[in-house]
């Protein structure tokens, strides 16, 4: 008993918040440990502690009159199978179960718990070693550290030998000289949330003798699903709304609509329009709304993306064209794999004969963020371009030009600084980094006709407006906490003479 006590202290556990690390340190000559392990029940199974977890999470489905009855079948099969993406995409970032075998005297899952506010769940997965058998007076204490649930152990088959001190609250005590009565005491072990948070952890701190361990709770308000039905026929018009934001050029916009209607006649296009002098724009299914005059590059963006009601949207400058190699299908196929986990998918511009990945000379495709100790800087990096390996044709990136398809609900969770009113483009890539994953292929290509225009160019350039070009600077450094940012714009650079 005395040496095997000693071997635990040679050995550190990392078993917190879905991380599993262990560091063993085991002197070749004392061989006891393995034998340790051994005691353990070997039938555990992740499966079989997720199914005993429940409690009060798992009642049946039923609605009170008047009830909603469900969908017909077909509805109901398209349903599912967008439903099983849903699911796949929140499980994801769901608490994993982290099971820590016995390196101390007490096994655990330290992670993968998750309860519902004001709910219950049982605690699995807990259990002491048999080697501490011959132990006399075994007393373990275990404490909601943030206060935000007690501990119950639910009736079961009791000895006198067992005594419960402050069953139901935030802190409960056993002791016993029997470990099978802990460990019987320990599988009866519920946790109740007390407070309704919609996010919260708690740690249940879990002592015994001279050994410490800490039991994640997450507690988590389930989210609801929010699915896309792309329709009977499974589309591309069923999936895919075509937005843009237009001023002044309705000349373009026309022949942008145009264009799309010539390969896809019934795909739904948005324009949002905040030009002075409204002009009506006609067309099978084309949605044409009127903001006020200079509203704003964002606002119209923000405008699109809300009125969107497909799971997909394309982004398209009023001055592109579509030919016959802008073949949306190819970029739903990207963002429908499940394996390269796109969220945003870019194509080229064919500009002046010529086709490009971006419409700049000096394009930035990745972003270096690095926090200092109080803020952070943003700067371009320069690395190695890594393609996905589902599709060779594809680059990762961090910011792509203005043609692009993405995740509806994805963007929207990003959104589009109101701020910028007269350009705006790379603000929201800085704002999407750790948000969407992106990529830019080569097989869907636009082109792109730039139409000269006067009264377009007055109020779209800022070379002489220092004013506004200092307050976006100063949006960007404060909104994402910088103490620098190297110019994406040249015109940033103005501000920072002015300033000077």
């Amino acid at each position: 008993m005395t040496m095997r006590m000693g071997n635990y202290l040679r050995v550190i556990v990392l078993c917190l918040t879905g991380l599993n690390f262990i560091i063993l340190y085991k002197p070749v000559s004392i061989p006891e440990m393995l034998p340790v392990m051994k005691n353990f029940k070997s039938n555990i199974t992740m499966y079989s502690l997720k199914q005993n977890m429940e409690f009060e999470q798992g009642s049946k489905c039923s609605c009170l009159e008047p009830t909603i009855r469900s969908l017909d079948m077909n509805t109901r099969h398209r349903q599912k199978r967008e439903y099983m993406e849903w699911e796949r995409q929140e499980n994801k970032m769901a608490e994993p179960m982290t099971l820590c075998p016995a390196m101390s005297p007490i096994r655990y899952l330290g992670s993968g718990i998750t309860v519902e506010p004001l709910s219950s769940v049982r605690v699995v997965g807990i259990e002491v070693d048999s080697v501490l058998k011959a132990s006399k007076h075994l007393r373990i204490t275990l404490t909601s550290r943030n206060s935000l649930g007690h501990i119950y152990v639910e009736p079961f088959t009791m000895t006198d030998l067992l005594h419960i001190e402050g069953n139901n609250s935030g802190q409960i005590s056993m002791q016993t000289e029997n470990i099978d009565q802990i460990n019987s005491a320990l599988s009866h072990l519920i946790y109740t949330g007390q407070q309704h948070h919609i996010r919260q952890r708690d740690y249940i701190d879990v002592s015994m003798h001279n050994f410490h361990i800490v039991i994640n709770i997450v507690i988590q308000r389930s989210h609801v699903p929010r699915l896309y039905d792309p329709g009977p026929y499974n589309n591309i018009s069923g999936k895919v709304t075509i937005v843009s934001k237009t001023f002044e050029r309705y000349e373009c916009v026309k022949r942008l609509i145009s264009s799309v209607r010539t390969f896809y006649p019934n795909i739904k296009i948005i324009i949002a329009d905040d030009s002075c002098k409204k002009q009506k724009l006609d067309g099978n299914n084309v949605k044409h709304f009127l903001m006020p005059f200079l509203e704003g590059y964002n606002a119209g963006k923000n405008l699109l993306v809300s009125q969107v009601r497909t799971k997909y949207f394309l982004w398209v400058d009023d001055d592109y064209v579509f030919t016959s190699d802008t073949i949306l299908e190819r970029f739903v196929e990207k963002l429908e794999s499940p394996t390269a986990e796109l969220d945003l998918v870019a194509g080229l511009i064919l500009h002046k004969g010529v086709v490009t990945e971006t419409i700049t000379k000096d394009a930035w495709s990745h972003v270096e963020y690095a926090k200092g100790k109080d803020s952070g800087c943003i700067m371009k990096r320069t690395t190695t371009i890594k393609t996905l390996k589902e599709f060779p044709n594809c680059k990762l990136k961090d910011m792509v030009t203005n043609f692009f398809m993405a995740k509806t609900e994805a963007v929207r969770k990003v959104g589009f600084d109101l701020t910028f009113e007269r350009f705006a483009h790379r603000e929201f890539f800085v704002d999407a980094l750790g948000y969407l994953r992106i990529a830019q292929c080569d097989d869907v290509i636009i082109l792109h006709r730039r139409e000269a225009d006067h009264r377009y160019s007055v109020y779209r350039h800022m070379k002489h407006d220092t004013i506004s070009i200092d307050k976006y600077a100063k949006r960007i450094l404060f909104k994402n906490n910088l103490q620098c940012f190297q110019s994406w714009e040249k015109i940033f650079l103005l501000s920072k003479n002015n300033n000077e």
